[in-house]
């Protein structure tokens, strides 16, 4: 990873998945067949760190783990459903940070070679469920079986002096008027945050897995 990100970013376990696309079109090495997203490469893409793009990183990390359990995913054969429009909440960032691991694609996407490689489409919003959280399934095209994550932001750990104290710098920091110092402790508090979430990885209650059978 690249040498700029603080150390607990760059310790964060990456995501490896097969990549037959890339293969079949030469861009390997002899034998070649895998990628690796990091915590890193989102952070690049999206252009920061914050909760939500932290937390779409250890989502879709944790939804594939047990998605594919001992296999390792196939870019490009996995269907990424995000309940509730693009525009709302938090949906269209997390359905970015989808979309650049998994190859899943919305209607502008690659129309793949022939039959094979498509990835046009596989990625689709439809209407929310209710449900207070960001929900999304992760299907495996060729054996139909889903997970479903939701993520819970309220549930990440941070003491509420805390948030407080970084939501009355954030305005500071947003007008341009923060200080050197103020926002040094912006920033340290908010990669406290960050960090937060990290060590649970889901355990903490802002992710919630569920199993969905398979519907081939």
């Amino acid at each position: 990873m690249s040498t700029q990100f603080k150390e607990y970013i760059k310790a964060v376990q990456p995501v490896r998945l097969r990549e037959p696309l890339a293969a079949a079109l030469g861009a390997f090495a002899q034998g070649e067949d895998t990628v690796e997203f990091t915590l890193g490469d989102v952070i690049k893409a999206a252009g920061h760190a914050c909760p939500t793009v932290v937390g779409s990183f250890i989502t879709l990390r944790e939804a594939l783990a047990r998605l594919y359990q001992d296999e390792v995913p196939v870019r490009g054969e996995i269907e990424v459903t995000v309940f509730g429009a693009p525009d709302e909440g938090v949906n269209g960032v997390m359905g970015q940070v989808f979309s650049l691991v998994t190859g899943a694609a919305p209607e502008t996407g690659f129309k793949g070679l022939g039959t094979r490689f498509r990835r046009k489409d596989l990625l689709g919003f439809c209407p929310g469920d209710g449900a207070p959280e960001a929900r999304f399934r992760f299907t495996r095209k060729d054996t139909g079986r889903s997970v479903v994550a939701g993520f819970r932001p309220w549930n990440i750990p941070f003491a509420s002096q805390k948030a407080s104290r970084m939501a009355a710098l954030m305005e500071k920091v947003v007008a341009g008027s923060a200080g050197s110092g103020e926002l040094n402790e912006f920033q340290e508090l908010w990669s406290e945050k960050l960090k937060g979430m990290l060590a649970g990885e889901g355990q903490a209650g802002w992710l919630v897995l569920e199993d969905e059978p398979a519907h081939v």
